[in-house]
């Protein structure tokens, strides 16, 4: 028996079956494993579950950012040595494109971090981003301390 087209149709043991698959799409906190017992995991859980602190410690990091340009400076000023290649080259270029090119740096990587704030190692970025910035502004003002 031919259609319209000419061509026979299915036998019902030759027809395709449709299966519908449901794509998950995870965000790096798996639902279905209790989350790994620890501080670390709920300060993760923490962060992710409250926008606005994460904003604040992205704000933090910018902040931070700019006071260790500033420290950074006077340290230079004062005889020091920067021991990042890049930055050294961009601060004895010109210190106002250094700054710049260093905020429009460190503000898009938070803005990215901002974007992908459901994903886990967005928050562990996060983390390590204030954690590394306090250390170093904490190192510098111990320089400064040491030079006066």
């Amino acid at each position: 028996m031919t259609g319209e087209t000419g061509l026979r149709p299915r036998r019902p043991e030759r027809r395709r079956r449709r299966a519908f698959r449901l794509v998950e799409r995870r965000s790096g906190f798996d639902r279905r494993r209790p989350p790994r017992p620890g501080a670390y995991a709920e300060t993760l859980l923490f962060v992710r579950d409250r926008p606005r602190i994460l904003f604040e410690l992205l704000l933090i990091v910018n902040l931070l950012s700019i006071l260790d340009l500033i420290i950074t400076v006077r340290i230079l000023r004062e005889g020091g040595v920067e021991l990042n290649p890049l930055m050294a080259q961009l601060l004895s270029a010109d210190t106002a494109s250094a700054a710049a090119i260093k905020i429009a740096l460190v503000g898009a990587g938070t803005a990215a971090i901002w974007l992908l704030r459901r994903r886990r190692p967005a928050l562990e970025a996060t983390l390590l981003l204030v954690a590394v910035f306090g250390a170093l502004i904490a190192y510098e003002c111990l320089l400064l301390a040491v030079r006066i």
